[in-house]
């Protein structure tokens, strides 16, 4: 259960997106002070955001709420003598300070040229380290404990609210765009999927609508098109031989080989849905399998 520390200044932040082609997105913040403070909160948006994907928009919400409280501050003569820490809340199940925001793992990853010890580049490593150094100039500012907490939806509605709108209002840019892939129309506005469901040697129907490279791999962004897992988001990580095989804008059922925290690793011989439906409504598979290799 949540318990809310009232000494505390909280920064709710979140991020949203549309399901359309250029993966448009917006994002929110919301500064909130302890109540003896008497001050009113302080609400921003922006937007809009586009080729970006959903954990790029939640990390540059994180990114711009400290930004706007270091503004703020800067230009008020307010004492946090009373304030206990700043505490950062997101909806975004891994992106708090015992997972992926965590300042020790961004600190071994930068010793690491952005690489996790197996050697593997961390997803949106660009942001997450301007993160870990936007959080070290507020705490240098403050001296405050800099916190980045996970909490459910329901208690972010109101970020969450700003975010949506921010979607659809602004001038569209590409100041977080995912540069060097193509993303295709996706037919679902799923979350991501929970990787702790799936099992290896599982097979999973699923549509691709965005690749790119990263370093000799490739990522893989697809949804997952049946099953209780219905349009939710997946991430697979492939070579460059596979990628060639498996195409932006097709359905394949594929099998998992590997599973891991954030993606998973499939084998090389997968099936490809007609992209006309069949009698009855239903689309067919291809009968022969596609074997890039075993």
């Amino acid at each position: 259960m949540w318990i809310k520390d009232n000494r505390a200044i909280y920064i709710h932040c979140d991020g949203a997106m549309m399901p359309d082609r250029k993966s448009s997105g917006g994002i929110g913040y919301v500064i909130k002070f302890p109540d003896e403070f008497e001050l009113e909160d302080i609400s921003e948006s922006e937007g809009i955001f586009e080729e970006a994907n959903i954990e790029r928009l939640e990390i540059f919400a994180l990114i711009k709420g400290m930004k706007g409280f270091i503004y703020w501050y800067e230009r008020n003569s307010i004492k946090l003598t009373a304030v206990t820490r700043i505490i950062l809340v997101t909806d975004r199940f891994d992106l708090h300070d015992e997972d992926r925001t965590s300042p020790f793992k961004i600190s071994e990853w930068r010793r690491n040229g952005g690489k996790n010890h197996e050697g593997k580049e961390i997803l949106n490593w660009d942001l997450l380290n301007s993160l870990d150094k936007t959080r070290t100039r507020l705490h240098n500012l403050t001296w405050k404990s800099i916190r980045i907490e996970y909490r459910p939806r329901k208690f972010n509605k109101e970020a969450d609210k700003l975010s949506k709108q921010a979607r659809k209002e602004g001038i569209p840019n590409k100041v977080i765009a995912i540069t060097g892939h193509k993303i295709g129309k996706r037919k679902y506005d799923g979350q991501d999927v929970i990787y702790g469901n799936l099992k290896p040697k599982e097979a999973i129907d699923i549509h691709i609508f965005r690749k790119r490279p990263i370093k000799n791999q490739w990522q893989i962004n697809a949804e997952i098109t049946s099953g209780m897992a219905l349009g939710r988001k997946i991430q697979i990580i492939v070579d460059h031989e596979l990628q060639e095989k498996l195409q932006r804008g097709n359905l394949y059922c594929v099998k998992i080989k590997a599973v891991f925290t954030h993606h998973i690793e499939i084998y090389r011989t997968f099936r490809k849905f007609k992209k006309k439906n069949t009698k009855g409504g239903q689309t067919e598979k291809n009968p022969p399998p596609n074997n890039v290799g075993g």
